[in-house]
């Protein structure tokens, strides 16, 4: 089972990453293969932009080279094998992490994941569309991210223009998968909940709020 898919605490993702060992690279498509305790492809872009995951992005092992026991049936393992085939198409960065320092920081003390989530991109986002409203649907979420993610890509495209650049049109920040994995641990840290037979989520406490401006919100 694939660990932080619905609800994730800082303490659960601290035990598994702690369980993974020394010098363990943690690859994107363990969870996609169903991997006993992979974690969700959102959550390790979530701690790589957190700085408590090191995304590989030069020098990138070969799966053999760090014994994935997934290597025989893995389909993305000709990525990594060199030049040319599926390698020469698919970008092979940010897709294995390694643990660092900050891991181990982190693993020791969890509190350290609470202290960055609300800088995250994401994060930021969610706290702006529930500012707005308490409770949102999956869908709701979703179509709303791909709005703006649109949105994201046409200024993009209009700026280049007008710079006269060849650049590649920016991607929206974030991820959907980046997402999904800010929502499973906001549950888990009980600033948000899960309404309507897991349809949609509602806010229970404001984060973005300081504590003094939080109790102000609740007494009215």
């Amino acid at each position: 089972m694939t660990l932080g898919t619905h609800c994730l605490t800082p303490e659960a993702l601290a035990e598994r990453l702690a369980a993974f060992g020394e010098n363990a690279v943690i690859c994107l498509h363990q969870a996609e293969l169903e991997y006993p305790g992979a974690l969700a492809p959102g959550v390790l872009l979530l701690l790589g932009r957190l700085q408590l995951l090191h995304p590989l992005t030069q020098r990138i092992p070969r799966c053999r080279e760090h014994s994935c026991p997934l290597t025989d049936r893995c389909p993305y393992t000709g990525d990594f094998e060199g030049s040319g085939g599926a390698s020469s198409v698919r970008r092979k960065s940010w897709r294995k992490f390694r643990l660092t320092a900050e891991s181990y920081a982190f693993i020791h003390r969890p509190e350290l994941l609470v202290e960055r989530l609300p800088e995250h991109l994401v994060v930021r986002w969610l706290a702006q569309r529930f500012s707005a409203h308490d409770m949102w649907s999956s869908f709701q979420l979703a179509e709303r991210w791909l709005n703006d993610a649109l949105t994201a890509v046409d200024q993009g495209a209009v700026a280049a223009e007008e710079a006269d650049s060849s650049a590649a049109r920016p991607d929206f920040e974030g991820s959907r998968r980046e997402l999904a994995a800010c929502l499973a641990i906001l549950v888990g840290l009980g600033w948000l909940e899960w309404e309507q037979d897991r349809q949609a989520f509602r806010l229970i406490r404001p984060w973005w709020l300081t504590p003094s401006a939080e109790v102000d919100a609740q007494s009215r």
